[in-house]
């Protein structure tokens, strides 16, 4: 993804389509400072932005989704964890004059755990934590004094 990154300080015309891109994909490695794509260009290895602007109507965005689904997990819209990325690609996009499309999807890229049942205990706690963000205020407050 740090590809597009180099590309867009490169091509204004790339940077122009952003704002119609559907899914983002999210590193979040560096929770601070996630990075941002979009399979019709990270899921093409070595692209430039002179070849997805020549080649863009001929690229297969349902391909690079497909194969980059087995690496990401998509957020759930009504989620903690949804806000706080869009409101990230929210202003980042504002740096090159644009805004995410209304809806948006977004997929952030599973990290490469070294301990599985460690990836197995984060998965439950964000499943938990966006379960609770769709309860009423009145249940949440139950719930944490469940806990």
């Amino acid at each position: 993804m740090e590809n597009l990154s180099h590309e867009l300080a490169r091509s204004p015309e790339l940077a122009d389509r952003l704002g119609l891109v559907h899914a983002w994909y999210i590193d979040a490695r560096d929770t601070d400072h996630p990075i941002f794509g979009f399979s019709k260009f990270i899921g093409y290895e070595a692209i430039t932005a002179d070849t997805y602007l020549e080649e863009y109507k001929n690229l297969n965005g349902r391909n690079t989704e497909w194969a980059l689904k087995e690496f990401c997990e998509e957020l759930h819209p009504e989620s903690r964890q949804y806000g706080e990325y869009h409101e990230k690609l929210a202003d980042w996009l504002a740096e090159f004059g644009k805004t995410p499309r209304n809806p948006v999807r977004l997929m952030i890229l599973k990290s490469n755990p070294e301990n599985a049942s460690d990836a197995e205990d984060r998965r439950l706690l964000e499943l938990l934590a966006a379960v609770a963000d769709l309860l009423p205020l009145d249940q949440r407050h139950e719930l944490r004094s469940r806990l």
